[in-house]
């Protein structure tokens, strides 16, 4: 019997004590989620900075960072800022982290009649997306070996991602709503390209 009791006192005592470090787990972690939160929020203070030098060195920074959330906040903050360089950079960022760029096409009506008509054919017929493939960056030269049916150049030029192929080219601008959005010649008609980068 008193066996009994020692065993349960013992049984009850590891639950106790496990229950106390699970908790002191979880309030460790909130006060550590509460410490990132704060961080995060400066971040965001400094990527709205009225000064220039001090957000493009943040950007720099965060990139840099092992953080991955600090590297994607510095990639949100970018692509959505009024500042051309930054958004080039934060351009330069997205689209050299990714191995290929899937562009929706829609009409491009702006276009002449027939060049329009001859779109919508083409689109019906099921041509509604080009897939450039990255095959080799060069970040220092902004630069990069692209591939569709054809091979060919990609490079940023500033918020522009500029691409030609022997069958393909085009040119797209980087929007808000972290959207790039352009003229592509595809196939002898032209249409208006879409990337969603987020």
């Amino acid at each position: 019997m008193v066996k009994q009791i020692w065993l349960f006192a013992l049984l009850l005592f590891v639950c106790l004590s496990s229950a106390h470090a699970e908790s002191m787990t979880a309030a460790e972690l909130i006060e550590k989620a509460r410490s990132q939160s704060r961080e995060i929020e400066e971040l965001k203070k400094i990527m709205e900075s009225p000064d220039r030098n001090l957000r493009l060195s943040a950007f720099e920074l965060m990139m840099n960072s092992d953080n991955p959330i600090y590297r994607e906040l510095a990639i949100e903050s970018g692509l959505a800022s009024t500042d051309s360089l930054l958004r080039s950079q934060a351009l330069k960022a997205t689209v050299f982290n990714m191995d290929a760029l899937y562009i929706d096409l829609t009409v491009d009506e702006n276009a002449p009649d027939e060049a329009e008509e001859k779109a919508k054919a083409a689109l019906a017929a099921g041509v509604p997306r080009l897939i450039i493939t990255i095959r080799s960056k060069d970040q220092k030269n902004d630069s990069m070996e692209v591939a569709t049916r054809y091979s060919g150049k990609a490079e940023i030029q500033g918020v522009n991602y500029v691409f030609q192929t022997s069958g393909e080219a085009g040119t797209l601008t980087l929007k808000d709503g972290a959207l790039l959005q352009g003229p592509v010649a595809m196939g002898g008609n032209r249409y208006i390209g879409s990337v969603k980068l987020r």
